[in-house]
């Protein structure tokens, strides 16, 4: 490396509580589900979601509060029966089950959470009912599961989940920030996750806080954003 030439660190992200994901009336809903889950009638539920809506990060933030496992497919589909068992002394946050193929692979695990009692919580995207076709019994279990939805984005909680992105990457958003970015950033998540990205390598790039300025020149950099700006300068 040439002199001058500077290493980009890269932190892991930190994994935010469940209180900061899951907020509002649905929400809090789904807390008190997931919170509760020594008491489920069935060994499982299902979390699903738009794409990059939180699913992965709301697993991974049950997984660390009750101290279990987050897997993903290729962490555990290649086990044998006794191996997947073994990982079922603790709670198991299981992500993108949608995509498990062969998809009896997941009804076994289904099968080994309620022969060892121990609950799962199973996360994809879309209408869970549609995670797999087959094998039937896989099918009616999906369709008869509870099924908690991330809450939709409102004026209420894309601020919130805006935050919760940055704080993920260990930035803490000032509130003059927040105030400009949410009036102009497109109420998507996907928008949302791109922007906390953008700025955490804007930050670290230029050295700089998490300044209004900073944040108009990252927004203006991103391609996919849709300017939103009304003309004033909050600067």
């Amino acid at each position: 490396m040439s002199m001058g030439e500077q290493f980009k660190l890269t932190f892991p992200q930190a994994v935010p509580p469940l209180d900061a994901l899951l907020y509002g009336a649905q929400g809090r809903a789904s807390l008190r589900v997931l919170r509760q889950w020594r008491e489920w009638p069935k060994s499982f539920v299902a979390l699903t979601g738009p794409v990059r809506s939180g699913v992965t990060t709301v697993l991974k933030s049950w997984a660390k509060e009750f101290e279990g496992r987050y897997l993903v497919p290729s962490d555990w589909m290649t086990l044998s029966p006794n191996e997947q068992a073994a990982l079922l002394d603790q709670p198991l946050a299981l992500d993108d089950v949608d995509q498990v193929v062969p998809s009896n692979a997941l009804l076994t695990v289904l099968n080994l959470s309620a022969e060892h009692n121990m609950p799962i919580v199973i996360g994809g995207h879309g209408n869970a009912a549609n995670w797999h076709f087959e094998p039937k019994d896989l099918v009616s279990r999906l369709s008869a599961a509870t099924t908690l939805v991330l809450p939709t984005l409102d004026e209420t909680n894309f601020p919130r989940r805006l935050r919760a992105a940055c704080l993920r990457r260990f930035i803490d958003l000032p509130d003059e920030t927040l105030a400009y970015v949410k009036h102009r950033l497109e109420p998507s998540y996907e928008a949302i996750e791109t922007f906390a990205a953008a700025l955490d390598d804007a930050m670290t790039e230029q050295q700089r806080p998490a300044t209004v300025p900073l944040a108009r020149s990252v927004m203006h950099a991103l391609t996919d954003y849709q300017d939103k700006d009304d003309g004033a300068d909050l600067d």
